[in-house]
């Protein structure tokens, strides 16, 4: 018999993409909880669907802090050499749209998060595992019917 245990596989290119992206959307989260967002929430939609690998919403407690939000993370994405595919309503303070490609952010304000219910919509998709998230930062919303 032998005891001998098998060589780990080789390391793929798709394999190292994924965790490439792994580390991106959770370099995300991160600047979404140095600026307080809210619920932050990465959705993992590979193998689900053809246009991104990941969602990630968050919350921002005013027009302001939505705008404020949306200029960060685009800030910490151009440092890392990710350009947009495009942006919406980065101005208005209601709901912001980055689109990185493989990552997708949706800032909202409060409303506009509960309106557009993504979290709802991809309920049977997988979160990442935000273990080290700041607890301070979650749970609001829920006595008003908002799901995390």
């Amino acid at each position: 018999m032998n005891t001998e245990s098998a060589p780990a596989p080789p390391i793929t290119e798709e394999s190292e993409l994924d965790r490439e992206l792994l580390e991106v959307a959770r370099g995300i989260a991160e600047v979404t909880w140095e600026l307080k967002g809210l619920n932050t929430v990465v959705i993992d939609l590979r193998g689900r669907v053809s246009y991104t690998d990941f969602v990630i919403v968050t919350t921002g407690t005013s027009d302001r802090h939505v705008n404020a939000l949306a200029k960060r993370i685009d800030e910490a994405m151009a440092d890392a050499d990710r350009k947009p595919l495009g942006t919406e309503g980065t101005d208005q303070g209601r709901w912001a749209l980055l689109d990185y490609g493989d990552i997708i952010v949706h800032v909202f304000n409060r409303q506009a998060r509960k309106d557009y219910d993504l979290e709802r919509m991809w309920s049977e998709a997988p979160r990442l595992d935000l273990d080290d998230a700041p607890s301070d930062l979650y749970g609001h919303f829920e006595a008003e019917g908002f799901e995390v």
